[in-house]
């Protein structure tokens, strides 16, 4: 491992890290309904929140204006209404954290002369930082006039974004540490369609939030007493719009994913370590699945076992990436990324 690499290799698993905790923030801002409190995008003045009574009175007033208040939160008292306007706050400020603990490292790394041949990758990775915070905006644009919460879609594009982001920095971390590899070319392809179907379920967990569908069937084994609801197709977009459809397909993506990840396990042997960290988050989330669905119909079970939920689908792909990166077994320098998983500058 070249020693100018490994501050480098820190400092972007640092920044994943930093980017976990930011979608579990937005997670809580979702669950607690708190994501429109801030009615307004100012990416610098935004930084200070209400200071006196006199703020605070302009800031819920331009929350009552809203559709969100006026048909489902006109009860909301004003201190209240602080409560919600903090997550959304402090998602945001976490937000801008994050863009410093990339920004000031990477300038510092930069003068120093330790990014060689890593320059294109992390600027893309900054652009597609920058591209997700813009998405945040545009979620939040979209419950501001009709909608009484914002776009699902755009809170899953959001999402997604971000998990992308936290790949990317996870396999560069792990790269410009030079973690050792096994060079087993049979287990690249299956955990890279593992990848790609949990890629897909967390976009549909995504939808599970925005829609909060676990309450419309609180329920398990069974889907409200049937194993295949009936209705599914009504919805209109059934399988991305519908509530119940969202959870059918989100249940039964589990399931095939479960018995992937138990076969993907049995036949990864030789990665050690991290084969039985993959099982272990399985066996967690499953778990943590089952109790969101049945805990959810009871106050706050929902918030809290909804964000447990998705750390630890966020940590089982974390995991699926630095497996596949161990097996990819690249003769290749340490800080070159697989060709699937490189993220280009557009020119």
């Amino acid at each position: 491992m070249d020693s100018r690499l490994r501050p480098v290799g820190l400092w972007l698993l640092a920044v994943a890290a930093a980017v976990v905790v930011q979608v579990l923030l937005g997670g809580i801002t979702r669950l607690t309904d708190s994501g429109l409190s801030i009615t307004e995008w100012k990416p610098i003045l935004g930084v200070v929140p209400p200071t006196d009574d006199e703020a605070w009175s302009v800031a819920f007033s331009k929350y009552q204006q809203i559709p969100q208040f006026q048909r489902l939160k006109s009860h909301l008292t004003l201190d209240e209404f602080k409560v919600i306007y903090f997550w959304e706050w402090f998602h945001r400020l976490w937000g801008r954290l994050l863009g410093f603990l990339f920004v000031i490292p990477l300038v510092v790394f930069w003068r120093q002369g330790r990014l060689e041949g890593l320059k294109g990758r992390l600027l893309g990775l900054l652009a597609l930082g920058g591209a997700q915070g813009v998405m945040g905006w545009v979620m939040v644009a979209s419950g501001l006039q009709d909608l009484v919460y914002v776009s699902h879609l755009r809170l899953a594009v959001h999402f997604m974004l971000a998990a992308l982001l936290l790949a990317l920095l996870v396999w560069m971390g792990l790269s410009a540490l030079g973690r050792p590899r096994v060079a087993e070319a049979g287990l690249v392809r299956p955990t890279g369609w593992l990848i790609a179907v949990l890629s897909v379920q967390l976009t549909w967990g995504a939808f599970m939030a925005g829609l909060k569908a676990a309450l419309v069937a609180p329920t398990w084994p069974t889907i409200n007493g049937q194993w295949i609801p009936g209705g599914l197709f009504g919805g209109g977009g059934w399988w991305w719009n519908d509530p119940l459809a969202v959870h059918f397909v989100h249940r039964g993506l589990a399931y095939g994913l479960v018995v992937a990840l138990g076969w993907w396990w049995w036949r990864a042997r030789v990665l050690g370590g991290v084969r039985h960290g993959v099982l272990a988050l399985v066996i967690g989330q499953t778990v943590l699945g089952v109790l969101t669905t049945v805990q959810s119909v009871h106050e706050g079970q929902l918030l809290w076992f909804g964000v447990a939920h998705q750390l630890v689908g966020l940590s089982l792909l974390v995991a699926l990436v630095a497996a596949l990166h161990a097996a990819w077994g690249a003769k290749a320098p340490a800080v070159v990324a697989a060709p699937a998983l490189q993220l280009r500058p557009s020119a």
